[in-house]
């Protein structure tokens, strides 16, 4: 009849319908059943996890630390104290990017972050009116930005890994191996006692460690244009020491840059000292101050020279910092006299890759596809913004991009 379809024409629909119902059921799949392991929780590593759980794909993320977070995670002492340190990363300061502000916005909104108001100043070296050299404090008199994670610098990562889509294994070192045939590409199997971890379909490698001489990760997976390139790439070593006083020093500053050249190594080691407890959630009930001291890139160098045993390196991290920085009191009270509070606790930390020095190569991309391997990597050593938070978010966003790319 006249409107109505014939038999032919029915056929043909049903047809139809079922090619377009198989054709989304694929791209549904092609995320949904996708299984992605990822090497580490810092921020590039928590940022592609992320991105990529939004989009439906599962994912594991391979810790080998006891917590989450790389370089902006938190350390906090297992005793009743539970005396909290930033000791990695100190704050986010002011994107350069608009992607990276939009996230900042949104994590901003999201209350995963909050602005570190207080009081910075600068240790330098100026000449006197006598001709003489001396020390002073330059105290910031212009507002910059300064973000930091809440209630913790780990907030961050905590944040962007809980999701539905992602699973975390702590204290695990994954070593990945690259099948050629099979429904996945690769097996991951745990460091130390060698149990199977579980198979994937792409890897993601956000450590450049991973493929250093001294480590298996990633010796058997077949990604040599990865470990060779990354083994190219010099690091800065940094030093880090966490004390707590039993009462506040009472210095009138949050956070204190130390200029080694024009002070003429008057503070030693000293980079860095931070107030931790000035930042938002780090506030403590008990009275005591927590302060976070850095040292400055030539430091780590020349003091662990010739040492290897880690907890001697960790030792004389604490005890070079904390000297220097008892004997800079002086010139950051203004050179009034003070009593210096008991210490309660002190502890000292080696960044072994703290700031990536990057050939332009690297400079000049944001992750590294590896596309018949299905493997990228990523991380803070990639893109004009290396060694910041922020390159670590953009290349995470770029790693993501480039496996999205290849399976939608």
């Amino acid at each position: 009849k006249a409107g109505h379809p014939t038999h032919g024409t029915v056929h043909l629909m049903n047809l139809t319908l079922q090619a377009i119902f198989f054709i989304v059921t694929m791209l549904v799949q092609t995320t949904q059943s996708l299984r992605v392991a990822v090497l580490g929780s810092g921020v590039a590593g928590s940022t592609v996890a992320r991105t990529l759980a939004d989009r439906g794909v599962k994912v594991t993320v391979f810790e080998a630390g006891r917590g989450i977070g790389g370089r902006t995670s938190t350390r906090i002492t297992r005793d009743d104290a539970r005396y909290q340190f930033d000791h990695g990363g100190q704050y986010i300061s002011k994107p350069k990017t608009d992607a990276f502000q939009g996230a900042l916005d949104q994590w901003k909104r999201d209350g995963w972050v909050k602005e570190w108001s207080g009081n910075f100043g600068t240790a330098v070296g100026v000449v006197g009116d006598d001709d003489r050299p001396t020390i002073k404090m330059e105290v910031d008199m212009e507002k910059k930005e300064r973000w930091v994670g809440f209630p913790a610098m780990h907030s961050i990562c905590h944040n962007l890994l809980h999701h539905n889509n992602i699973k975390v294994k702590l204290q695990t070192r994954a070593d990945a191996i690259y099948k050629e045939d099979g429904d996945s590409k690769w097996d991951l199997f745990n460091g130390k006692d060698k149990t199977n971890l579980g198979s994937f379909d792409w890897l993601i490698a956000t450590d450049r460690n991973s493929g250093a001489h001294f480590r298996k990760d990633l010796s058997s997976a077949g990604v040599d244009e990865f470990r060779k390139g990354v083994r190219s790439i010099k690091s800065v070593k940094s030093l880090t020491a966490m004390v707590v006083f039993e009462k506040p020093l009472g210095l009138g500053l949050d956070g204190i840059q130390f200029d080694p050249k024009s002070t003429n190594g008057e503070f030693g080691s000293l980079g860095w000292a931070g107030r931790d407890t000035s930042k938002p959630g780090r506030d403590r009930k008990d009275g005591t101050e927590c302060w976070v001291l850095q040292s400055h890139p030539d430091a780590a160098k020349d003091v662990l020279k010739g040492m290897k045993k880690i907890g001697e390196i960790r030792e004389k991290a604490k005890d070079v910092l904390f000297v220097d920085f008892m004997k800079s009191i002086q010139v950051l009270a203004n050179n009034e006299v003070m009593t210096v509070p008991p210490v309660l606790y002190a502890v000292g930390h080696r960044w072994g890759a703290a700031f990536p020095l990057p050939s332009q190569e690297y400079i000049e991309m944001d992750s590294q596809l590896i596309a018949d391997k299905q493997f990228v990597a990523c991380g803070d050593y990639f893109g004009a913004l290396s060694g910041r938070i922020e390159g670590a978010y953009l290349s995470g966003v770029s790693a993501a991009d480039q496996v999205r790319q290849k399976i939608e």
